[in-house]
């Protein structure tokens, strides 16, 4: 795989991510592509939640799809292509089952690997960012299911307060670890990790 990964705190489409979001964008291969937006929010906020970002990414010049993935029950051959074929995609934040039961161990994680291999931008706030660990875990330490694993053995905690919650220990006891992002911060990584990360904003590990 060849793409880049944005992971970033949480309170998307608004000005503290700007620079991150744009830094991203910029390693399109077609810098006049598309982004694709997976909306994660609950119905039936759907639409207000993709309309927030299409006005957030045109203020930028930047044209925006909504992804028709909102369950696991619509991974149709043509939704799932249509991952596959992207150039960047934007996983915003809101409910991370639904992303994990859509997006992990289904035809769309392989479309999404397919995206990467391609030299795709995989972008995600919050329950996104969330998504691009090993493991997705719940800001109370519940373990709601696999990653992607794309941040390769991390666990991402969205949010972040500047403080490690007790229940770390346990994931740090396991082997992973911990990439703590608070609101307005980024990080922006090469899946070859042939470049170091880019950090935007407070980015906190351990």
């Amino acid at each position: 795989m060849s793409g880049w990964i944005l992971s970033s705190g949480g309170n998307e489409f608004s000005a503290a991510y700007l620079e991150a979001d744009l830094a991203a964008l910029a390693k399109r291969k077609n810098l006049n592509s598309e982004l694709l937006v997976v909306v994660t929010a609950p119905f039936p906020t759907q639409l207000l939640a993709y309309q927030t970002a299409e006005k957030y990414f045109a203020n930028s010049g930047v044209k925006t799809i909504m992804s028709p993935i909102l369950s696991e029950t619509v991974l149709t051959i043509e939704n799932v292509t249509q991952l596959a074929q992207t150039d960047a995609i934007y996983f915003a934040g809101g409910t991370p089952s639904r992303l994990t039961k859509c997006f992990v161990d289904t035809t769309a994680e392989t479309a999404l690997r397919t995206a990467l291999t391609n030299g795709a931008v995989l972008m995600g706030s919050s329950a996104g960012a969330m998504l691009f660990g090993t493991k997705v875990v719940m800001p109370g330490g519940n373990e709601i299911g696999k990653g992607l694993n794309l941040l390769e053995n991390q666990i991402v905690l969205a949010h972040f307060g500047g403080t490690w919650p007790t229940w770390c220990t346990q994931f740090q006891n396991q082997g992973f670890g911990l990439l703590g992002l608070a609101e307005g911060s980024s990080l922006l990584t090469s899946v070859t990790a042939e470049t170091a990360p880019i950090e935007f904003g407070p980015v906190s590990r351990n």
